[in-house]
């Protein structure tokens, strides 16, 4: 979300920075280009909401209680008792 806002911001300040140096024909190709990156990112931000939940979904069904008891490297870290 935040890097969305910076792009919007960066894009905006180009903008304004064109239409200072070009007059108001900036705008003509400015405004559909900052309308669009808007347009794509509240889509993106809508599309990531069902992913969201199915990923949650999945990870409730298939967690587990603590981690995998044995295992090839069980034991190694462990210090013998003498």
């Amino acid at each position: 979300m935040r890097v969305g806002a910076a792009v919007v911001a960066m894009e905006v300040a180009a903008l304004a920075l064109a239409a200072l140096v070009f007059g108001w024909v900036a705008l003509v190709v400015g405004v559909p280009a900052l309308l669009a990156t808007v347009l794509v990112l509240v889509g993106l931000r809508l599309a990531r909401g069902p992913v969201r939940r199915l990923q949650e979904r999945r990870a409730a069904a298939f967690a587990t209680e603590g981690p995998e008891q044995g295992g090839l490297m069980s034991g190694f870290f462990e210090v013998p008792a003498r």
